[in-house]
């Protein structure tokens, strides 16, 4: 099974590693420096200008994104929304 390769050394950043060529980020306002409920955790232009680079795909969650899909298609990313709340039994 495939693991998580990490980026550099262990610090605050949305980017989490590269799996398979594509990098994995995770927005959420901790990290981003936003502290506003609909804040850092939804994939923007401003937000994604700012996550670290990668030449490859890329694979974001987060709580929602304003961006279309002919935008996603162009950069290459796949978007997955965090659930608010994961309920089991």
């Amino acid at each position: 099974m495939p693991t998580l390769e990490w980026i550099g050394k262990a610090k605050a950043s949305p980017l989490l590693g590269v799996h398979n060529h594509a990098a994995v980020y995770l927005l959420y306002n901790g990290i981003l420096g936003d502290k506003r409920i609909n804040g850092g955790n939804v994939l923007t232009g401003p937000v994604l200008g700012t996550q670290p680079a990668h030449d490859g795909p890329r694979v974001i969650h987060g709580e929602g994104s304003r961006l279309g899909r002919a935008r996603l298609k162009r950069e290459r990313i796949t978007f997955k929304q965090i659930p608010y709340e994961i309920k089991v039994g």
